[in-house]
């Protein structure tokens, strides 16, 4: 006969097996679960798409512009097409009927678009055409196709945000910043943008509309979150994207994509009708805060978005944000400015192309009159610590609660297992990853995990404490804009982003100091650029495996550089961005070859 504790061990045991067991089934089911809602809306979408290609080719189709035209409107900048408007060179019609045809060819191939409404959009285009009022000054973006980002609520569209199991929930309203696109006359939302799961790393892809590619080389992601808003843009799908960005979820895809991206202020605009990974869609953490822009082909398509969102309306509709219209001005301002620039954060050091694009944006911005000096960041490990610190501090409980039993996508696996460490193990592990080499791991691991309100205050403290020494240093030294690369890297290969969250340091750190940030596309990866090193060599880790891996063949690539002014100061970012842009040569100006071989003609 067995011993007592013999009999409490098995009965233990069997109980620890019988609990996994349960776990793994209950698993299973959603996932199926999951899988089915996913196969359910992809195929009503894939049905209405081929609804919608019927109706643009039957009813529409003695409206398509010959083929010169139809190239015009596909390479033109919203700008452009407004000019092309208004001295009917062709009509409202055209513009979204060839851009409608060319998302259906671009979303089929590159997967980087959700819900479709073409036939809407052209319903207000033939409305346009028949209104022979000149009111163009009154619209500032009448009759311009506009994409939206899959969480940013639109009447009749899922605001699903990449997760299966919120699909056919259609919101009832406009968000607020696509009721302002729209009282400009936009057609906002002709066509929605793909998104990761629940939007927390800079990757496109979903159990719904698989994985987005990016229009540079298909081995590589378009970034994120608001890559399905980088891909289209840079497709020729669309000459603005509405996406929102965190931890530069505008500025990485901008920057993969090799197109403009405009993270404003946060506080500046709404985030009504904006979903968020929450169970109760509402934001619970709010001292990292999320914000909408714009990502464009050039830099005044986003100076349009950003009119046309600080309107009355706005301030009207979303009492808590400060009553700050667009100052003309200040855009147009000529004077000369102290830019600080880096090359190198000191946590994630830069691939060659990144360090070269700022250089040679440094000596571009010289040559305009500017007084352009090195700067050297503070303490990026602490903006890291503070914004994964911050952000995590409910261990991902409402992350992972938002995906309703869904299960998360394995790219989230080294964040998720980190958040879910117990907090008595941490600072053993850190201590021993930090001995192997797993320096910017280790910071993760001590950073991220679930925190008591005590501990949460004193992240809070520190947050303000860090923002007050970076705006007190760039006082100090008379910096009015920061130069720097927008990522260590250019586009991740697809599944890297787990592991090289870190390389987003460069973003990351302004949206910890909630300053406004800007993307210019500067050059691309050269043939001598293709490999990467740590300089230093401060890390032995993942991540520098798999930055090699991602300079590996990266030849061609886009890399842009960052521009990040004060608080508020939107408008002086922008103002050098387009100096910037009027500048150097018309890199961004050269689509890539997929772009190229859309043809909307064939089939």
């Amino acid at each position: 006969m067995l011993p007592i504790y013999s009999w409490s061990i098995s009965i233990v045991a069997g109980l620890f097996i019988l609990n996994w067991c349960r776990n793994r089934l209950k698993q299973s089911n959603y996932r199926s679960i999951a899988n089915e809602r996913a196969q359910r809306k992809r195929q009503a979408r894939d049905k209405h798409r081929e609804e919608l290609l019927h109706l643009l080719r039957t009813k529409y189709s003695t409206k398509l512009p010959d083929r010169s035209i139809v190239e015009r409107i596909a390479r033109s900048t919203a700008v452009e097409l407004l000019d092309g408007l208004e001295k009917n060179e062709f009509t409202y019609t055209q513009v979204i009927l060839v851009l409608s045809l060319r998302s259906i060819k671009i979303g089929k191939e590159i997967n980087c678009t959700t819900e479709e409404f073409f036939d809407q959009a052209i319903e207000y285009a033939e409305q346009f055409d028949k209104d022979h009022t000149n009111n163009h000054e009154k619209f500032s973006l009448k009759g311009i196709p506009i994409s939206i980002k899959d969480h940013i609520d639109q009447k009749g569209a899922d605001s699903s945000m990449g997760i299966a199991m919120k699909n056919f929930r259609p919101s009832l309203k406009d968000s607020l910043i696509v009721q302002l696109l729209k009282e400009q006359g936009a057609l906002a939302g002709f066509v929605r943008t793909s998104t990761i799961q629940g939007m927390m790393l800079p990757e496109t892809e979903n159990e719904t509309y698989g994985i987005a590619t990016n229009p540079f080389n298909s081995t590589r992601t378009t970034g994120g979150s608001s890559g399905g808003c980088g891909a289209l843009v840079a497709s020729c799908g669309t000459p603005i994207s509405i996406g929102t960005d965190i931890g530069g979820s505008i500025r990485i895809p901008a920057h993969f994509c090799g197109i403009f991206g405009f993270k404003p202020t946060p506080g500046r605009i709404s985030n009504i009708g904006v979903t968020v990974p929450s169970p109760k869609n509402i934001p619970g953490e709010t001292n990292i805060r999320a914000t909408a822009g714009p990502l464009a082909r050039c830099t005044d398509d986003l100076v349009l978005v950003m009119r046309s969102f600080l309107q009355e309306n706005l301030w009207h509709n979303d009492p808590h944000l400060c009553r700050q219209p667009w100052r003309d001005e200040r855009f147009q301002d000529k004077k000369r400015l102290t830019i600080g620039f880096y090359t190198n954060d000191n946590w994630f050091p830069p691939a060659p192309a990144c360090i070269r694009a700022v250089n040679e944006a440094a000596d571009a911005l010289r040559k305009l009159g500017h007084t352009v000096i090195p700067y050297t960041p503070i303490n990026v490990q602490e903006a890291m610590r503070l914004i994964l610190g911050i952000i995590g501090a409910d261990g991902a409980a409402h992350f992972l609660e938002s995906l309703e039993n869904e299960p998360y996508n394995p790219i989230y696996k080294p964040l998720v297992y980190a958040a879910k460490l117990p907090n008595f193990l941490r600072p053993f592990l850190a201590r021993l990853m930090c001995i192997v080499g797993e320096r910017r791991n280790a910071n993760t691991v001590r950073s991220i995990g679930s925190k008591s309100a005590y501990e949460y205050f004193d992240l809070i403290i520190d947050l303000k404490n860090y923002m007050n020494t970076w705006l007190d240093d760039l006082r100090k030294n008379k910096i009015d804009l920061l130069l720097t690369p927008v990522n260590a890297l250019p586009a991740f290969r697809r599944g890297q982003s787990g592991h090289l969250f870190n390389a987003c340091s460069y973003t990351c750190l302004f949206n910890v100091l909630h300053l406004p940030a800007g993307v210019v596309p500067m050059t691309l990866v050269r043939d001598d650029e293709q490999y990467y090193e740590d300089i230093g060599h401060l890390n032995n880790d993942i991540a520098l495996s798999m930055a090699k891996e991602t300079c590996r063949q990266s030849a061609g690539l886009p890399v842009g550089v960052q521009l990040v002014g004060w608080p508020n100061d939107d408008e002086r970012v922008l103002c050098v961005m387009k100096e910037l842009e009027s500048s150097i040569e018309k890199i961004q100006s050269r689509m890539s070859k997929f772009a190229e071989t859309i043809d909307i003609f064939t089939d």
